[in-house]
């Protein structure tokens, strides 16, 4: 029996295997994109529960806010949503997978809107003779806790941006770190 020898090792690449099907991801950029989000994801959550009114008697918070006037009927929408981006930027911080990370992107930018949105209409109603949102102290003004939200909302938009664009958009080959090829 003779030993066995490897055979040479192809001097052409394969015909199937494009550049693109052999580019290795870019893990530390994929990586910062992925760790932006989480710390935008933070400071939002955290600014819940940072003063976004000041009244005569104190600060008042975000979950505050939402005990002072009727937003019982949107409150589920809103938790959703977050509770939506807390999952895509997990799992965009978890692996490399485009699809999670341009999701956590437009759902960043689509809930910035509402926050925006939001933002503007309790600014119109402090200190309003008429105002937009009805229960609000007569002398409140806003603070810095909705643009700490704000401020991190962009900053899941723009570091889903950042992990999507850095990202693999087929599933891994554990083995190789590269995309399986197409048929």
């Amino acid at each position: 029996m003779t030993a066995y020898t490897p055979p040479a090792p192809h001097r052409v690449p394969f015909p199937a295997r494009t550049e693109e099907l052999t580019r290795v991801i870019p893990h530390v950029r994929n990586r910062i994109g992925a760790i932006t989000a989480l710390v935008g994801l933070g400071l939002a959550l955290l600014s819940l529960y940072l003063p976004w009114l000041a009244s005569s008697s104190g600060g008042i918070t975000a979950l505050g806010i939402t005990g002072i006037i009727d937003v019982r009927s949107v409150a589920p929408l809103l938790f959703l949503g977050l509770v939506v981006l807390s999952v895509l930027v997990a799992v965009t911080a978890i692996s490399r997978l485009g699809a999670f990370a341009a999701a956590a992107a437009v759902v960043a930018i689509g809930v910035l809107a509402a926050h925006l949105a939001f933002v503007w209409t309790l600014v119109a109603s402090t200190g309003a003779a008429d105002p937009t949102l009805s229960g609000l102290p007569s002398d409140a003004s806003v603070t810095f806790g909705p643009y700490v939200a704000a401020l991190g909302f962009v900053l899941v938009a723009a570091g889903s941006a950042w992990a999507a664009r850095a990202a693999e958009y087929a599933f891994p080959d554990l083995a190789s770190g590269r995309p399986h090829p197409s048929p």
